[in-house]
């Protein structure tokens, strides 16, 4: 009887590995690879994870790891992030290519930056009002004139803020305390201001939307997405 349960529970085991690990880890692959294949549009080299959630958990984990790049094994990677089929290219020279070519290559962001950011957001828009309104917003402050006028403001900045750092009588988290440095310069330049209140309200909301942009968009209490969306 023994034996029996022992072959039982062992039979179950390599039944689940094999759905798990055989079957369902395919539907991806089977479904883009076919699709592609009808369009007459093969895929580069790679692999799509797990239904819906794709890849995230390796390109997560990879991101907070000291080695980032070993997500990418390849210069041109299809893989599924964010819910949706993607290519991932490395070369300069097709970097180049997508990023200069708008007859055949659109702006595009993960669903959940679309929803959070709303349809009028630079994030929804058409490529023209994209490019429209990124040249209305970087023009300013871009180039050697802007930057002159804000050279002093951004040393002022910096130098005050490592001096309090280095008076500190705690270990700190260096990540987060570039990150304040870099808030409070973008206070200064898009708003004049680097006042606590405005400060910390822009870290707050810099904190709960940011995760939020980088997530699969699951608006379900405890996941990243419904906190920023709320």
């Amino acid at each position: 009887m023994g034996i029996e349960l022992l072959w039982s529970f062992v039979a179950i085991v390599a039944a689940t590995y094999v759905i798990l690990f055989g079957f369902l880890k395919k539907i991806n692959e089977w479904y883009y690879v076919t699709m592609s294949e009808k369009k007459q549009n093969p895929l580069p080299p790679g692999h799509m994870g797990w239904p819906f959630i794709g890849n995230m958990w390796s390109f997560f984990k990879a991101s907070n790891s000291q080695d980032p790049d070993s997500f990418i094994d390849n210069l041109v990677k299809r893989t599924h992030l964010f819910g949706s089929l993607s290519v991932i290219v490395c070369s300069q020279e097709l970097c180049r290519k997508v990023l200069t070519d708008d007859e055949h290559f659109s702006y595009g962001y993960p669903s959940s930056a679309i929803q959070l950011g709303g349809k009028k957001s630079l994030y929804g828009i058409s490529n023209s009002e994209h490019r429209r309104l990124r040249r209305l917003i970087a023009d300013p402050i871009n180039g050697h004139q802007a930057l002159a006028l804000y050279i002093r403001h951004i040393e002022d900045i910096v130098i005050t803020s490592l001096e309090e750092l280095a008076t500190m009588n705690r270990p700190i988290k260096f990540f987060n305390e570039m990150k304040t440095i870099a808030l409070k310069v973008i206070a200064k330049v898009s708003l004049g201001s680097t006042q606590d209140s405005v400060l910390w309200s822009m870290v707050k909301y810099y904190k709960e939307l940011s995760p939020g942009i980088l997530s699969m968009p699951i608006n379900i209490p405890g996941f990243a997405f419904h906190r920023a969306l709320k």
